[in-house]
């Protein structure tokens, strides 16, 4: 889809030359290409939250006259921080192995547009057993060190989450009042 929106021969392709953008071949090619396969991984984490929080707060801010940026700020972002986080790391583990996408739009360019996987990739191609391992190994190391970022980040949560149920219960309740005729 970017070659043939992008590439020199693409949809867009003589407006970019004319104005010396370059996108496929390129790091923002390869940009567009790792945002766009790794999005549904955010989508995945975000939707559920905001469909169990509902909208109900927003319209409140919003009646109350806050506008649409501090509604967001003050009202949403706090809601779905944790879903958006859990997302990013997923989607920043899903582009640290992303192959495919960026492997078209990247061109191989040694120096350039080289990306872990397709520096791999190029090593193994070489018969060098050795350099792909030590490569590979650095692309383990990294994903090692996302699962400990996320899982420190479930841990801090589920702390947050249990402080605040045992600030919830020490509260003091009011006393429920009969009902008035």
């Amino acid at each position: 889809m970017f070659v043939l929106l992008f590439g020199a021969q693409g949809y867009f392709g003589k407006w970019l030359a004319a104005h010396e953008i370059k996108i496929i071949f390129a790091v923002p090619g390869m940009v567009l290409a790792t945002v766009f396969v790794t999005f549904p991984f955010v989508a995945r984490e975000l939707i559920p939250v905001m469909q169990a929080t509902g909208s109900e707060q927003e319209q409140a801010a919003l009646t109350l006259g806050a506008s649409g940026w501090q509604t967001f700020w003050h009202v949403t972002f706090p809601s779905v921080k944790w879903g958006l986080l859990y997302g990013v790391i997923l989607c920043n583990a899903r582009a640290m192995g992303e192959f495919g996408a960026v492997s078209v739009v990247s061109g191989h360019i040694t120096g350039q547009t080289d990306t872990i996987p397709l520096r791999v990739e190029k090593l193994y191609h070489e018969f060098d057993p050795a350099a792909p391992f030590a490569v590979a190994s650095l692309l383990a190391f990294l994903a090692l060190i996302t699962l400990g970022l996320k899982t420190w980040l479930e841990w801090r949560n589920h702390r947050e989450m249990a402080l605040g149920e045992k600030l919830a219960m020490a509260a003091p309740q009011e006393p429920t009042r009969p009902p008035v005729n």
